[in-house]
């Protein structure tokens, strides 16, 4: 397997599912950032700890896999597949994430994240169903 995606799977396996935040030490470089989490808000590794926590009471145990991968130099492009169900009312939760993170050597030192976080809040119950489609006809939410 290559390392730059056992690298990933182990961020994922570890962080989101696990909850083992501490081991975001040995997977992202100290100065790495993630965007798009929170649109163009760089996040560092607190903010990660603090996201992971937030996001995993919303949920259910995870399951986690990854239909594409692209590997090219220092990048691994990744599609992942989000699996679970909401902690507020069950109701199941499916949802993709599309990941594209830098490598410096064996750590991940840049990742953007691509998560579907409107169809992730309507199956959670935090947003009503069909939210997009309401959106998309100028109607807005209160």
């Amino acid at each position: 397997m290559p390392q730059k995606f056992q690298t990933l799977q182990t961020y994922f396996d570890e962080v989101w599912v696990k909850g083992n935040v501490e081991a975001l030490g040995d997977l992202l470089a100290p100065d790495a950032r993630t965007r798009g989490i929170m649109g163009e808000m760089p996040f560092d590794q607190d903010d990660m700890t603090e996201l992971v926590s937030m996001v995993r009471e919303l949920l259910g145990p995870i399951e986690v896999s990854y239909p594409v991968t692209v590997d090219q130099d220092d990048w691994l492009s990744a599609v992942v597949e989000i699996k679970s169900h909401s902690a507020i009312n069950g109701d199941p939760v499916h949802v993709f994430n599309h990941v594209i993170a830098r490598f410096d050597g064996p750590r991940m030192i840049e990742i953007y994240s691509g998560v579907d976080s409107l169809m992730l809040f309507e199956q959670i119950g935090l947003l009503p169903d069909s939210a997009l489609a309401v959106l998309l006809g100028g109607t807005r939410l209160s």
